[in-house]
């Protein structure tokens, strides 16, 4: 939409061999001497197509001055002239302002239209005002409120489009992604004057879930509308088509989201589906890993199919590619004060590091203890012990827009894991982590790998996996592949020793 009442200066239009000089308002011009000076007041962004505000223009001058207009057939301005003030008194900013009303009429036609006004004085161009007033145009499409759009069944059938206006208008269908969208079309109402409705014959769906869209054109071709339909079907979606695997992880779980019975299966030897049977709906498939102790990525297939519940109906089958990092020697750091240095304790109680044990984070008086830095992506591996039997652990992985991974490991032997997302949904996640023995060492992992340019997140407990995600689910979509990492670590309440952490470098996972 035009953007309207929207107020331009134009350059003074002066005669040869005279001087000027020009503010927002006043034009003063020496010689023969004009000093013209205007303000606009009450600016509006617009004028409404009926019954528009009427605005002031207030103007005093050395000369008689003119206010005109270019369509003065439906423009109204109250005083078109005026006369001179003395010299004495305009120069030093005195004089009697005339105040000049400014109305227009109703603008009975659909389109927009524009005027200028002008403010002169003694043949010069003190401001030139250009003023935009809507037409009566409208179109509105009730469906386009609807949130997730239209909605058909399995069976197909006909949907239909309201159009509330009052000018010409047009329909077609815009489809979605790779699909053509050869299922639907529009059989009545792709295009109309005034009110009218927008009839879609949806053909029978036989396969999987499917997505299209109706867009709605005004009399100039502009989109005012667009509408997502969905025709139900058959749905079986991964939560990632590619699992990425540490070399020593030995467990994955991987959600799906269907609308049937379902089952799945893997054609390798090194990772075990425990449950590939007996699922309906949505579903987690829980997966074993063996170690893997070859110098090579290893590669292999699970695939999910729908069971169908009568003969002939659709069979839906998808593939998600399963990958083992081989190992990468991982870099060992000792938690040691030289370490410490390299970290910024942010809670008010310092961790101690002490020879031959490590370094005890606990809570004090003034705080707790927790340090902070920036580290690359990759694997992470924190070695602990010693724990309090109220200890809270703490692993936080920070991101920009207030996104947080939080990983916490309790002096009463189980984990927990949170996600922070400062603007919207997040995804669900929780861990199934209980029973620890917590008067033994416990190590705490992180795998962040690539997918596609953003992250799966795997926590693991002892190399058993706690909880896994990928970033791009939801709104954790600035926890991006090679991102740096804000990372901190830390013991909320109690106490506990973390003597050493590992550092393992990403590798590419599209090694052959």
């Amino acid at each position: 939409m035009k953007k309207l009442f929207n107020i331009i200066f134009t350059g003074l239009l002066l005669m040869a061999g005279l001087a000027s000089c020009t503010d927002n308002n006043k034009t003063i011009v020496t010689g023969d001497s004009v000093d013209l000076r205007y303000r606009i007041e009450n600016k509006k962004d617009t004028l409404a197509a009926i019954s528009p505000k009427a605005f002031n223009i207030v103007v005093k001058s050395t000369k008689p001055w003119t206010i005109t207009s270019d369509h003065p057939d439906w423009c109204i301005i109250e005083q078109e002239e005026g006369e001179a003030q003395p010299d004495s008194l305009v120069h030093y900013g005195k004089g009697e302002n005339t105040t000049v009303k400014v109305q227009y009429y109703d603008n009975p036609d659909l389109d927009d239209r524009t005027d200028i006004i002008t403010i002169a004085s003694d043949g010069f161009v003190g401001k030139k005002l250009e003023v935009f007033q809507l037409g009566i145009a409208y179109l509105n499409v009730p469906e386009a409120d609807i949130k997730g759009g239209l909605k058909i069944e399995k069976a197909g059938g006909d949907l239909v489009v309201n159009v509330k206006t009052n000018q010409k208008w047009t329909a077609k269908i815009i489809p979605q992604g790779s699909d053509k969208a050869e299922w639907l079309a529009i059989s009545s109402g792709a295009s109309g004057e005034l009110d009218g409705t927008v009839t879609i014959a949806v053909q029978e769906n036989n396969g999987e879930i499917r997505y299209s869209n109706v867009a709605i054109y005004d009399r100039y071709g502009e989109e005012r509308a667009m509408i997502k339909i969905t025709q139900n079907g058959v749905q079986l979606d991964p939560a990632t088509f590619e699992i990425h695997a540490g070399y020593d992880q030995l467990s994955y779980t991987l959600n799906v989201v269907c609308n049937s019975a379902w089952e799945a299966e893997g054609d390798s030897g090194w990772f075990t589906i425990e449950n590939p049977t007996g699922h309906s709906g949505n579903g987690t498939l829980n997966i074993t890993i063996t170690q893997n102790d070859t110098p090579d990525l290893r590669t292999g297939t699970i695939s999910l199919k729908t069971i169908a519940a009568n003969p002939g109906d659709p069979v839906l089958q998808k593939d998600v590619v399963f990958k083992q990092a081989y190992k990468v020697n991982p870099v060992r750091i000792n938690m040691d004060n030289d370490e410490i240095a390299n970290w910024k304790s942010d809670k008010g109680f310092d961790p101690v590091y002490e020879a031959g044990v490590g370094t005890t984070f606990a809570t004090g008086a003034t705080g707790y203890a927790r340090l902070n830095r920036s580290m690359k992506a990759g694997s992470y591996s924190f070695h602990w012990s010693t724990f309090s039997a109220d200890a809270k652990v703490r692993h936080w992985f920070c991101y920009s827009g207030g996104q947080e991974i939080k990983f916490n490991l309790y002096g009463t032997g189980s984990t927990e894991i949170s996600l922070s997302a400062s603007d919207g949904e997040k995804p669900s996640i929780s861990s199934s982590v209980k029973d620890l023995d917590m008067t033994k060492d416990h190590i705490v992992t992180y795998n962040f790998n690539q997918v596609g340019s953003y992250c799966q997140v795997s926590m693991l407990i002892d190399g058993v996996e706690a909880g896994s995600f990928v970033s791009s689910e939801t709104v954790l979509y600035n926890c991006k592949w090679g991102a740096d990492i804000n990372m901190y670590i830390g013991v909320e309440i109690g106490s506990a020793v973390l003597d050493w952490y590992e550092y393992t470098a990403p590798f590419s996972w599209d090694e052959e």
